[in-house]
């Protein structure tokens, strides 16, 4: 299987290749300084000792492959005049009085250095430049220290640049792990968005529905009056409901936008649960006084996406919302009986067909893994009634967190 480059791989590439050719005006005048240092004392050595003519043809090609990696911007070219410089400069080491030596150094340096090389390309090439010192040094009878310090020089850098390799490889992994982590940072809020959204349309767009089947079966049986009261109810849930998407579409662009005005407790949620028609049993004490801020406000929201699923997949039928302290932990459990005809045998409330099927449960388990300890919402059906049971740390238990 194939797979996309990785853009930020391509950037780090890129950026080693304007490193490596000329990365700032500094390196690109101190390469040119190079040049002009070498080309004089190699001149001034060659007219002084009568260089044969293949030295003063291979150093100018030598010479050449710098000035070339210098403007040239391809990268194919850059690592091309870098072996250049390496062979041809390698060559005419011994003939120059090792003025030349500089030429293959900052090849090697290079190559070492490229993150488009494999990594022996380096120490490949310092070998490759010491052997052709060498070899040129036995015939024309140099000390065996010019040999031995150009081959010091080679090793060092090719030292010198595999350590410029590693520490961009370094930056190129911090980069890619900075990327991942504002992609796992957005990913994160498009969910949390997506909750909320999902909260707002579940939770008005379901009454809506519920209002106005009421309102057919009040003109049906010819209750006028009591069908326009259900109808103005239903005419402000949907505007509320549409100033609900107002805000969470501007909570999107604006952190600080203003919260939405849902119901922010469990006694507010059974309240619009009875006005929209439903039946409803309470245990407990709604309030959760032993609940942290954060986990009232994790359980709240499961328990309206949990009322909002059985008023849609089994409207009429008795729920029961219970509270129970259980040693350092508080139970919250919504029990509501199944309708055969709405929810199919294994069905229950939040698992029906229809778009954003099964989302709510979703983002229920997402909440709670937010919370980082050892809360829990488990959701299913039970003999015959589906049960969405919630279990959260009291204020001051080992799992709760400030």
């Amino acid at each position: 299987m194939s797979s996309s480059p990785d853009p930020v791989r391509t950037a780090a590439v890129r950026d080693d290749l304007v490193r490596g050719r000329s990365g700032s005006v500094t390196t690109r005048a101190l390469n040119l300084l190079g040049v002009l240092v070498v080309t004089y004392w190699s001149v001034r050595t060659g007219t002084a000792t009568g260089h044969p003519a293949w030295v003063w043809v291979v150093g100018a090609v030598a010479l050449a492959a710098w000035l070339l990696r210098i403007a040239a911007r391809r990268e194919r070219v850059l690592l091309v005049a870098a072996w250049v410089m390496v062979v041809a400069g390698a060559a005419v080491v011994v003939a120059t009085g090792a003025v030349a030596v500089a030429m293959p150094l900052v090849g090697v340096v290079v190559l070492a250095a490229s993150a488009l090389q494999p990594p022996w390309a380096g120490p490949v090439a310092a070998v490759v430049a010491l052997v052709e010192v060498a070899a040129t040094a036995v015939p024309a009878g140099v000390p065996v220290t010019l040999v031995l310090g150009s081959g010091g020089g080679l090793v060092l850098a090719a030292v010198v640049g595999f350590s410029r390799r590693q520490a961009r490889l370094v930056e190129d992994r911090t980069r890619q792990a900075e990327a991942e982590q504002q992609r796992a940072e957005l990913l994160a809020d498009r969910s949390r968005a997506a909750r909320e959204v999902h909260d707002v349309l579940a939770h008005s767009l379901g009454g809506l529905v519920l209002q106005l089947d009421a309102v057919e079966a009040l003109l049906e049986a010819g209750r006028v009056d009591e069908a326009a009261r259900r109808a103005g109810a239903a005419r402000a849930l949907a505007a509320s409901g549409l100033a609900e998407v107002r805000r969470a579409v501007h909570a999107l662009r604006d952190d600080t936008a203003a919260p939405t005005s849902q119901p922010t407790d469990l006694a507010g949620l059974v309240d619009a649960h009875r006005a929209f028609g439903g039946v409803l049993t309470t245990r407990g004490d709604l309030g959760l006084p032993s609940v942290g801020a954060a986990h009232r406000a994790v359980v709240v929201a499961a328990a309206r996406e949990a009322l909002s699923n059985a008023r849609r997949h089994a409207p009429g039928r008795p729920v029961e919302l219970s509270v129970r302290a259980a040693g350092p932990t508080v139970d919250v459990t919504v029990t509501n009986a199944l309708d055969p005809a709405l929810a199919p045998a294994g069905a229950g409330a939040g698992v029906g067909a229809g778009v954003g099927a099964g989302l709510g449960l979703v983002g229920m388990r997402e909440r709670f893994a937010e919370l980082g300890d050892d809360s829990s919402v488990v959701a299913g059906v039970e003999a015959g009634t589906f049960v969405v049971a919630m279990r959260v740390p009291m204020i001051g238990a080992a799992g709760e967190r400030a």
